[in-house]
C-alpha cells in the first residue's frame, strides 16, 4: 500500500461526522450534534484511537467515505 497524502477528507455514511486526517497520529472531527456543529482535535497517543485514524484511512468498513476538502475546510470554519 502506498504512504497516503495527507491531509485525508472523509465523512460518516450517515452525514454525522466530518473527518481532516492530518496523519496516523492526528485528525480534526466535526460532529454534528442536532442543528449544532462541534470540532474535537485528536492528537492519537493510544493504540485504539491509532486503530481509529487507521480504519479511517483505509476506509475498508462501509461507514466512512471520501469527500472533498472543501466541504471538510468550510465546517470546520464554521465552528
Amino acid at each position: 500500500m502506498d504512504e497516503p497524502r495527507f491531509p485525508l477528507y472523509r465523512r460518516s455514511a450517515n452525514g454525522l461526522n466530518w473527518y481532516r486526517v492530518d496523519s496516523f497520529t492526528r485528525l480534526v472531527e466535526v460532529q454534528r450534534v442536532g442543528s449544532r456543529l462541534l470540532l474535537h482535535h485528536l492528537q492519537a497517543v493510544a493504540w485504539p484511537e491509532q486503530a481509529r485514524i487507521r480504519e479511517l484511512i483505509a476506509m475498508l468498513d462501509g461507514h466512512v467515505e471520501e469527500c472533498s476538502a472543501t466541504e471538510v475546510e468550510e465546517l470546520i470554519a464554521l465552528v
